[in-house]
């Protein structure tokens, strides 16, 4: 991330730091600031974050010159042109290089009062960001509301001016439009599918819904009224043949079943120790013939009379 201002002060003169960062972004400035620091150590981040800040502001001060970290921040500064700016929070003079270059004084700053030297360093670093004006929006009071509508008016491209609009369209409830690294990642990704020898898909518009009328889910099936009407009657009759084969009795059904086989049902019921009539002729006693004595055979009597003739 890039910062328009990287600050860098001693740990002891860390309330002084915290004042200045206060009011750099107050007036819409990026800081990078480590107001939790506690070591001397000039780490990797320290340094990256430094070389991509527009600025490295230095708060020289008798515990700053003794400082490792405050020497080789402000070294990393020194070594961009351009980059490195200084203030001077006390008497103290830093060593070479640092010793020709521009202090801004800004002895007896606090939170009631603010010195010129302050004033100076800030109309520095908005000419370096390419602003203006920011010493007389410093000097308007909480009361001047409409000096502060006329000054955004004038300035419209300014953070402070873009800051306030955002506010006033959250309070009147419109959504902010896509920011511009969502709308730069969006871009890079178009030009890496293009790089990919891939295009994405052109977006498609889906056409207007057609009013209609609510669908008949059996004309979607593609059945006409004739099929239903024939389904509807098979229905009603096998429910009416379940029905009355339900309703019969068991005698009834046993006599169905006899005249659908074309068979002879043939239980007869007759008192226990009986004879059913109709099997008295078959257990009726004939006449006794005696095989063992033979027979002679008249050819003129019809065979039907030897079997009565006696003995």
């Amino acid at each position: 991330m890039s910062y328009d201002v990287f600050l860098v002060s001693a740990v002891a003169d860390r309330d002084i730091a915290k004042l200045v960062v206060r009011r750099l972004r107050s007036l819409k400035f990026k800081v990078a600031f480590n107001q939790n620091q506690v070591d001397e150590t000039f780490d990797p981040k320290d340094a990256r974050d430094a070389t991509s800040s527009q600025t490295v502001l230095v708060l020289w001060s008798e515990n700053a010159v003794k400082s490792d970290w405050v020497r080789a921040a402000a070294s990393v500064g020194n070594s961009r042109p351009g980059t490195l700016l200084q203030a001077a929070i006390d008497k103290t003079i830093p060593y070479e290089p640092f010793r020709q270059e521009k202090r801004y004084p800004l002895e007896g700053m606090t939170s009631r009062r603010t010195p010129e030297g302050f004033f100076q360093l800030i109309e520095e670093l908005g000419r370096r960001d390419g602003r203006s004006g920011l010493r007389e929006w410093m000097n308007l009071g909480s009361r001047d509301d409409d000096k502060r509508a006329d000054w955004i008016g004038a300035h419209p491209k300014d953070p402070i001016a873009e800051d306030a609009r955002r506010k006033r369209e959250k309070d009147l409830g419109i959504k902010p439009a896509p920011a511009r690294d969502a709308i730069g990642a969006a871009a890079l990704a178009a030009a890496s599918l293009k790089t990919n020898g891939t295009r994405s898909p052109a977006a498609v518009t889906p056409p207007a819904p057609v009013a209609s009328a609510q669908p008949n889910p059996l004309v979607e099936l593609g059945a006409g009224w004739g099929a239903i009407a024939a389904v509807s009657v098979a229905i009603v009759g096998m429910l009416v043949l379940a029905w009355a084969f339900r309703s019969e009795t068991s005698g009834e059904q046993m006599a169905a079943v006899a005249a659908i086989s074309n068979a002879r049902l043939a239980t007869v019921t007759c008192p226990a120790g009986t004879v059913p009539r109709s099997l008295l002729s078959v257990l009726e006693t004939g006449p006794i013939i005696d095989d063992t004595q033979p027979q002679i055979v008249d050819d003129t009597l019809p065979t039907e009379s030897l079997t009565d003739a006696p003995e």
